[in-house]
């Protein structure tokens, strides 16, 4: 089951679904009722599962549109209830909380709860799962409670469905953790390192210079007069800020690829620019790419370096992608 929420960690939802599909990918999860809908909108066929909560109105879309919801609270009888209406069964993954503390039915409260949902026939239980804390020993503890909570169910004759625990970091350090399905997410997409994984990134962010001028000494750049050139200065000015999700927090160690080069971006990144510093470049022409993560040429600018000059994270620089950008997907 492959995590797309939050628009595919940025990457785009329906392009990222598209591809993996092709990949004969059957099990996707997603973050939000509406993600869902746009999947099923878009063709998408394959087990859409979402995690995040749901409106009573959003209970007959996720009925209607055939998508799986996590359910851990009383909240199961609002889809249960549209189901009966449409004259269908509404399909669940029960969420266990197994020491994350964020939601989920509590693993030793979780016994009864399995069995008042089984019991309701306009339920068909799809599966059931928790999510780890990531902290290597505590996480065994957690799938030994995740495993009695199964167990238990099962000596009920529960039919419990698909098993599944395992996220990223599992995925790559814990293989007992496994049971019948996992749920990689940023290891898809190659943001961060992984033990015992290659991931690679996949994502890049390009523009193009929209205008290019040369500043003389005493003259300023951006609101405030943030710079101001000390000798003859070439700049290049490129359409896009933090509004598109580049982080304004990277200008002062931030770098661009232009011409196979790296270049420093000056200034400030305001809502809809940035300012780079040519100066040196040959023949700089509006239109000229530009590279702010990814390759040119021979040279790689990656997402990891933007988000340390930011002091951020790859994972929130990579969701923080607006949405409204477009996104180009290639297939390799």
């Amino acid at each position: 089951m492959v995590v797309i929420k939050a628009n595919a960690y940025g990457h785009g939802l329906v392009g990222v679904a598209q591809f993996l599909e092709r990949q004969n990918v059957r099990h996707f999860a997603v973050g939000k009722v509406q993600e869902a809908v746009s999947l099923r909108e878009k063709g998408i066929t394959s087990t859409i599962l979402n995690f995040g909560p749901f409106s009573g109105e959003e209970a007959a879309q996720l009925v209607e549109l055939d998508v799986s919801q996590s359910v851990y609270t009383d909240a199961v009888d609002m889809l249960a209830e549209v189901a009966r209406r449409l004259n269908k069964r509404a399909k669940v993954h029960i969420k266990v909380d197994t020491g994350l503390g964020r939601v989920g039915v509590p693993y030793y409260e979780a016994g009864p709860f399995i069995e008042r949902v089984a019991s309701i026939s306009e339920t068909q239980i799809e599966g059931i799962f928790t999510t780890f804390t990531e902290d290597p020993e505590f996480d065994r503890v957690q799938l030994d409670r995740f495993l009695q909570v199964c167990d238990a169910a099962a000596q009920k004759g529960i039919s419990l469905g698909l098993r599944h625990a395992a996220s990223s970091a599992a995925v790559a350090t814990f293989p007992e953790s496994f049971l019948d399905m996992v749920r990689p997410g940023d290891a898809i997409y190659g943001l961060e390192p992984l033990p015992n994984l290659d991931p690679r990134p996949v994502m890049s962010l390009k523009t193009r210079v929209i205008y290019v001028k040369r500043l003389r000494p005493g003259d300023a750049v951006s609101y405030h007069r943030r710079f101001t050139a000390e000798r003859e200065t070439l700049v290049a000015t490129l359409p896009l800020g933090y509004s598109d999700g580049y982080p304004p927090q990277a200008v002062e160690k931030g770098q661009v690829l232009i011409q196979g080069r790296r270049w420093p971006l000056i200034a400030a990144v305001t809502a809809n620019h940035s300012t780079v510093d040519v100066t040196g470049a040959e023949q700089l022409q509006i239109g000229d790419e530009v590279v702010l993560f990814g390759t040119q040429a021979d040279q790689e600018l990656t997402i990891g370096e933007v988000a340390d000059w930011a002091g951020s994270s790859v994972y929130k620089v990579a969701i923080g992608m607006n949405p409204t950008l477009p996104r180009v997907n290639i297939e390799a």
